[in-house]
């Protein structure tokens, strides 16, 4: 019998690697001054170093302060949404209309076509969507703190406020749209009214697949740059996570393209304010006189 806890030993080996070339840089207060070898950064006085604007969290009240910043932040994007921002919402809303329109056919060619070596292969990598990810993620701040890595306890932190946020978001629209889960209906367009407790229906967006692409998009903010195999490695996972439920007859395909959409997007929404404000940091060093 295949042992399930191999993919998750080996993601720890990943994880392991990724520790080992990680940064030990240190920034805790938004007005330190290390005085280290780092490159100035592009466009700014010399004086300035990469490692003068970074922002690194630790469990304080300025790491949960900063949970409900990003959720303000999150939440408020479309207001400020340019046209190319609308055109991918527009292409992931269509392609999610279209999926809608073809649940049934989807779901009926996944069923049809069930054999040993897809099952668990399927079964391999569901767990990412709701047991591995969470533990890697808390794997990767212990790690940090253990180590003393404060890039790696940094990502950590990142990883989880992202999941937090995503989460979140994810069980408001649960509790609101009441869809059914393709396990208990033959057809897609089933539903009941709001906050309903009736567990049957549960199947709009797909949590699984939420869980996995925060996961996978956190890590391929923080390692992507440096290792161009893991936005691979962790999309790739992703899909087939998202894949796997429907498989396994416990998500229709437009469920998995919406909880694969929103754990991307919040996660960015997080990650693209923390470059926000380590640029306005930047910026607060350029215009401030050094003595």
């Amino acid at each position: 019998m295949y042992n399930w806890s191999t993919c998750f030993i080996a993601c720890i080996f990943v994880l392991g690697s990724l520790c080992s070339t990680a940064q030990t840089l240190d920034s805790t207060s938004l007005n330190n001054r290390p005085t280290d070898t780092t490159a100035p950064l592009p466009g700014l006085s010399t004086q300035i170093k990469a490692s003068d604007t970074l922002i690194l969290y630790r469990i304080n009240g300025t790491y949960f302060k900063s949970i409900w910043e990003d959720a303000k932040y999150t939440v408020s994007r479309p207001i400020h949404w340019e046209k190319k921002d609308w055109i991918t919402f527009g292409a992931v809303m269509g392609t999610a209309s279209v999926l809608a329109v073809s649940d049934y056919p989807i779901k009926e060619f996944f069923q049809k076509h069930q054999y040993k070596a897809v099952n668990s292969f399927a079964h391999a990598v569901e767990p990412f969507g709701n047991a591995y990810s969470p533990y890697l993620i808390g794997g990767m701040y212990l790690t940090g703190v253990l180590t003393h890595n404060r890039k790696l306890e940094h990502g950590g932190l990142m990883a989880a406020k992202s999941l937090v946020l995503s989460t979140a978001i994810y069980a408001g629209i649960k509790s609101i749209i009441r869809r059914g889960r393709p396990y208990y209906f033959e057809r897609p367009y089933n539903f009941v009214r709001p906050f309903s407790k009736d567990e049957r229906f549960t199947s709009f967006p797909s949590g699984h697949s939420l869980t996995v692409m925060t996961f996978a998009t956190a890590m391929a903010e923080l390692y992507g740059k440096d290792h161009k195999w893991v936005p691979w490695v962790a999309y790739g996972l992703a899909g087939l996570t998202g894949l796997s439920r429907i498989y396994h007859n416990r998500h229709w395909s437009s469920d998995v393209l919406i909880g694969l959409s929103l754990g991307h997007f919040v996660t960015k929404s997080v990650f693209r304010r923390h470059k926000e404000m380590e640029h306005k940091k930047a910026l607060q060093f350029k215009f401030t006189p050094l003595y």
